[in-house]
């Protein structure tokens, strides 16, 4: 009994130390895996945007300023970019501003309720351009099934 309390106060383990789960410590963290899906959510607008797996990793979202929010008459809008090459723009607003959206170039992509997403396509975007059958299918509205698209 003295030598276990004589060991708790000096610090000593009283057991044999076990060893760590594998894993835990001083191993290095495993590879970091590609994304297999690119998603993007505009939560004002109610909707997200999926693309094909091979924007995954090579695409980056940036959101459109209050600028040019103001400029194309949307409520919510985004750029999808490789490097400095725009991919193509999602423009959302409700159904009273399409005329205003339409007439800087977009084109309407869907539409659920009372809001509706256009989308202007980027010029020679290569081997990331998306076809009209994967383009049609991108939008997922809230409330509807996955992979219908409300017109």
């Amino acid at each position: 009994m003295k030598t276990v309390v004589l060991a708790l106060m000096l610090g000593l383990p009283v057991t044999p130390q076990a060893t760590p789960p594998s894993g835990v410590h001083r191993e290095a963290a495993p590879p970091r895996e590609p994304m297999k899906r690119f998603s993007w959510r505009d939560e004002a607008a109610g909707y997200t945007f999926v693309a094909p797996p091979r924007w995954a990793g090579k695409v980056r979202v940036d959101p459109l300023t209050s600028e040019e929010l103001a400029k194309s008459s949307a409520t919510s809008g985004v750029r999808f970019m490789e490097g400095s090459a725009t991919l193509l723009v999602l423009l959302s607003a409700d159904e009273t501003r399409l005329q205003a959206l339409t007439s800087t170039g977009a084109s309407e992509l869907s539409r659920h309720g009372d809001h509706v997403v256009v989308v202007k396509m980027g010029a020679d975007v290569g081997e990331l351009a998306l076809t009209n059958e994967e383009l049609a299918s991108a939008i997922q509205w809230d409330g509807g099934a996955q992979g219908t698209v409300a017109r």
